[in-house]
């Protein structure tokens, strides 16, 4: 496998505020804005196209420098304000100050150019981008907890922007209202507390109807603490679960069973761990989009590359001949059996396999035949996949993408190998961040 290209390290040079303010020309597909100053390129967060900003470079690189606008002297029309109040100083999300409105479209047009640039191509159909409501829509989220050294006060909440250190919050508007006094209840029932400094963080998932809070801890908890997390989660109605530095999980109370609806008929199960899309509502328009999208014929096998717990595989099974789902995680492949058995579905395989290794020699590859690939790769892509997969002569590829540089890159390889690029669309599963995620359908060429 080819060597990862290595980031170049900044230069040795301090901080500074330019002299003179800066017109932004353009978003990065990073959503910074893009300017320069006396010919180097400047990358400037906080910054959107046609504002006159002042900014101060945090980074400088040898072609290229990092920075903030700290003032605007122009605004653009489409800044509005942040809805969260620690919105300039935490890490969590970096995209506030655009109209959610417009957000979706511009992250569009930004992987559109992208693939433009370096596949040198334009979706034959251009379909317009998933969304969901801008806030209240995060369903699983990761929360530092920390035990001050100097007066022993408790942090919780999220890594401050451009740092390691945790910022303390008392609420965060992108997460389920089910959430609304998180941040109230860990405090009121953790602050008296005076050793927890083993108490390292706080993992939240929820399905459709329950959820759980996983915390974790470098040592045993005592039972006092113990009760103080049975008693927080009581207070948010939810489950609690333990977790050590193994990764092993403990449950402190009863355990509904978590799960969502994939669909109107897939219900799928999970539990404290599972990777899940984020953004439900997004999750459920994207399955729709790729039945859609796949229109999967009763006499076909669909393929499903990181499959998980089965989020498509087992949604499109029942329009099938027969799915075969991939995973890395054993765990993972294990709920996804589990979840064919709970919604009937005898059509349905899943196997483990580390899919960053060549794959022609395992056996569901050589005893198989796909006529429909999904793949939902993590953000490197699936350049070492692609032409082990195109041995199969599969007639479409669903690619749902975490990175666009990765779908340009891989939209160039799927083009030289007789595929075209017929469908296309951003999927907004984070809104008020730079993230974007999007889904692209290949079709062979006849």
């Amino acid at each position: 496998m080819p060597r990862k290209q290595q980031r170049s390290k900044p230069l040795a040079k301090p901080l500074q505020i330019l002299d003179t303010p800066l017109l932004v020309d353009r978003f990065s597909h990073e959503c910074r804005g893009i300017t320069s100053h006396q010919g180097k390129t400047v990358f400037v967060r906080n910054a959107l196209p046609g504002e006159r900003v002042s900014v101060r470079l945090e980074k400088s690189y040898k072609r290229y420098d990092e920075g903030e606008a700290i003032s605007i002297a122009d605004f653009s029309s489409d800044r509005v304000p942040p809805v969260c109040p620690h919105y300039n100083s935490c890490g969590g999300c970096d995209l506030q100050h655009l109209n959610t409105e417009r957000a979706p479209e511009i992250k569009q047009q930004l992987v559109l150019d992208l693939l433009q640039r370096f596949a040198g191509c334009t979706p034959h159909v251009i379909d317009v981008p998933v969304i969901s409501a801008a806030t209240g829509y995060r369903r699983s989220a990761r929360i530092g907890i920390n035990q001050r050294q100097r007066d022993g006060a408790l942090l919780i909440g999220f890594r401050r922007r451009q740092s390691a250190k945790l910022m303390d919050i008392n609420q965060c508007p992108v997460l389920d209202p089910r959430l609304d006094r998180l941040f109230i209840t860990l405090h009121a029932f953790l602050d008296d507390l005076k050793d927890l400094r083993h108490l390292t963080e706080v993992l939240v998932s929820l399905g459709d109807n329950t959820g759980a809070l996983r915390f974790r801890l470098t040592r045993p908890a005592s039972e006092q603490l113990k009760q103080r997390l049975i008693g927080i989660a009581e207070q948010l109605q939810l489950s609690a679960w333990t977790e050590d530095d193994q990764h092993q999980l403990t449950p402190l109370s009863s355990t509904p069973e978590l799960n969502f609806l994939a669909d109107e008929q897939t219900r799928l199960q999970f539990l404290p761990g599972d990777f899940l899309q984020v953004n439900a509502s997004v999750n459920r328009a994207m399955i729709k989009r790729a039945l859609e999208w796949l229109k999967p014929e009763p006499n076909q096998v669909l393929l499903d590359l990181f499959c998980g717990l089965g989020n498509f595989s087992l949604p499109l099974a029942p329009h099938l001949k027969q799915v075969i789902g991939v995973e890395g995680s054993l765990t993972m492949v294990k709920r996804a059996r589990h979840n064919a058995e709970l919604n009937g579905l005898n059509n349905a395989e899943f196997h483990c396999a580390d899919l960053s290794q060549p794959i022609t020699a395992t056996a569901w590859f050589r005893n198989g035949s796909a006529d429909l690939i999904l793949l939902d790769p993590p953000r490197s892509g699936a350049a070492e996949l692609i032409p082990q997969l195109l041995q199969l002569k599969p007639v479409k590829v669903l690619y749902i993408a975490c990175n666009p540089a990765s779908l340009a890159r891989d939209t160039a390889l799927m083009l030289t190998a007789g595929y075209r690029l017929q469908r296309f669309s951003v999927l907004d599963m984070f809104p008020n961040t730079s993230h974007i995620e999007s889904m692209a359908l290949f079709e062979i060429n006849t």
